[in-house]
């Protein structure tokens, strides 16, 4: 869960610096590409400025505008004044006349040649002259009347047409306000006044890539910055991985020293118990039985002491055996008997045939104790009982290790293996949790499978499948 938190929140902080960033250096590029040849736009904006002031659009687009419009400025305040639908259609008559002989006889690329050429500004500029409205004013008390602007229907197609109005001249093809020069409006005086308004748009061609060059150095350190915060994150986290790992290892030991080591010391200490009986040491035969076991248990605690200490590597330290599945069972199952107070049972049903397989004592005994261990210790009924058996199956063997407990929920039995979990918050049944994980990692150890069937109220029935081909032999006796 912590990890989860921990990725979670490195993942959150690194796309929050990442978007503050990337929208720092958007805000640097814009900056950069709006002050683009900042200094001979404004260059360009004075020289044309003065140069049009009596031209209107250009050199003699006057002309044209004045000739074209005081033809119809009568019939325009006649129909404006009676009727708008008939004015509507004359101004947009009127409109596309006038743009037509603005586009035909345009001189703009002489006067935009001359203006580069006079001031010594790069040769490979561009431009875009647009038309944007027309105005006409035949009454100060109406005022200013558009007869055409950006939303007027024209004939002209649209390639002809921009968001800025129609174009005039240039070959410009992005017009933007980053690259306008100019947004001009001039007036001209007739029988009535009027007023034009257009747009010149200046660029070198590849200016988006220009830009992008001069902000290289920036982009380079915003990177290498990206760079340098994913690398302390990804060496923090694997640091921290490691500390946790080696604090899990000790923790495993520390938690595995009461669990795994519960079961050979009690067995000695009930066997000890007996030996103080009269009875017992009268009978030489229950003593050298008890002492065997005396015996058997403390090498097993040894062999703890040896292990247990790389439990967290167990798939490292294997010693695999030729063993009689039956025996190995019925040795254990002997010796944990003596835990089992009557009227409880522990019974093993052996297999008719000897099994011999290759297996780790040690790894299976730990095994089979903590299923013995969990199938008493969460077991409420009056009388407990644990039978084990092997059956013979096509694919190979299966031990069953049954008891009448009180069964695991469905929604638990996904989890019993998992380390640390308990199904339940019984406080009266001592554990850690560590139990059947142990049981799932000698499994696993020997190539094996686990599988559980269990309802509530009908206990529990733990099957480990052996594959056949792990079986060395098989004879009946």
């Amino acid at each position: 869960m912590k990890d989860r938190i921990y990725k979670s929140v490195v993942l959150v902080s690194f796309l929050i610096l990442l978007l503050v960033q990337l929208r720092l250096t958007y805000n640097s590029y814009v900056l950069r590409d709006r002050d683009y040849s900042l200094k001979e736009k404004t260059l360009i904006n004075d020289e044309y400025g003065r140069s049009i002031s009596e031209d209107k659009v250009y050199k003699d687009g006057g002309k044209i505008i004045d000739s074209i419009l005081s033809i119809n400025m009568p019939a325009l305040k006649q129909a404006y004044l009676s009727n708008r639908k008939e004015f509507v259609k004359l101004s947009q008559s009127v409109s596309n006349t006038l743009l037509k002989d603005l586009r035909k006889k345009s001189t703009m690329d002489s006067v935009f040649r001359s203006i580069v050429k006079r001031n010594g500004l790069d040769s490979n500029l561009q431009y875009l002259l647009t038309f944007q409205s027309i105005e006409i004013n035949f009454d100060t008390n109406i005022g200013n009347i558009p007869i055409f602007d950006t939303s007027t229907d024209t004939l002209f197609k649209a390639d002809q047409k921009t968001p800025f109005g129609v174009i005039i001249d240039g070959t410009l093809t992005d017009p933007n306000v980053q690259n306008r020069v100019t947004n001009l409006s001039v007036s001209g005086k007739l029988v009535y006044d009027y007023r034009v308004t257009f747009n010149l748009f200046v660029d070198p061609p590849g200016r988006t890539l220009k830009v992008a060059y001069q902000m290289l150095p920036t982009f380079l350190l915003v990177a290498l910055c990206i760079i340098i915060i994913v690398g302390i994150n990804y060496y923090t986290y694997i640091s921290w991985m490691r500390q946790k790992k080696e604090t899990d290892v000790k923790s495993d030991f520390l938690n595995s020293i009461k669990h795994e080591f519960n079961t050979p010391i009690t067995t000695i200490l009930v066997a000890s118990k007996s030996l103080h009986e009269d009875e017992v040491l009268n009978d030489r035969i229950r003593v050298n039985a008890l002492v065997n076991i005396v015996e058997r248990q403390a090498r097993r605690l040894h062999s703890h002491i040896n292990q247990m200490l790389e439990i967290s590597e167990i798939n490292n330290n294997v010693h695999l055996e030729e063993t009689d599945l039956n025996y190995a069972i019925l040795t254990l199952v002997n010796d944990y008997k003596i835990k089992v107070q009557a009227p409880d049972s522990l019974t093993f049903d052996p297999h008719g045939s000897e099994i011999l397989i290759m297996m780790d004592p040690f790894v299976f005994t730990t095994m089979l104790q903590n299923i013995l261990d969990n199938s008493f210790k969460h077991n409420h009924s009056n009388i407990k009982m644990t039978v084990l058996f092997i059956t013979t199956n096509k694919d190979g063997y299966t031990l069953h290790i049954k008891d009448n407990g009180k069964g695991i929920e469905d929604t638990m039995k996904e989890k019993i293996f998992d380390k640390f979990f308990r199904a339940g918050k019984d406080n009266a049944v001592s554990g850690l949790g560590l139990g059947l994980y142990y049981v799932k990692q000698c499994i696993d150890i020997h190539g094996w499978e686990i599988s559980v069937r269990t309802e509530p109220g009908n206990g529990t029935e733990f099957l480990v499948h052996i594959p056949k081909e792990q079986a060395i032999i098989s004879t009946n006796h």
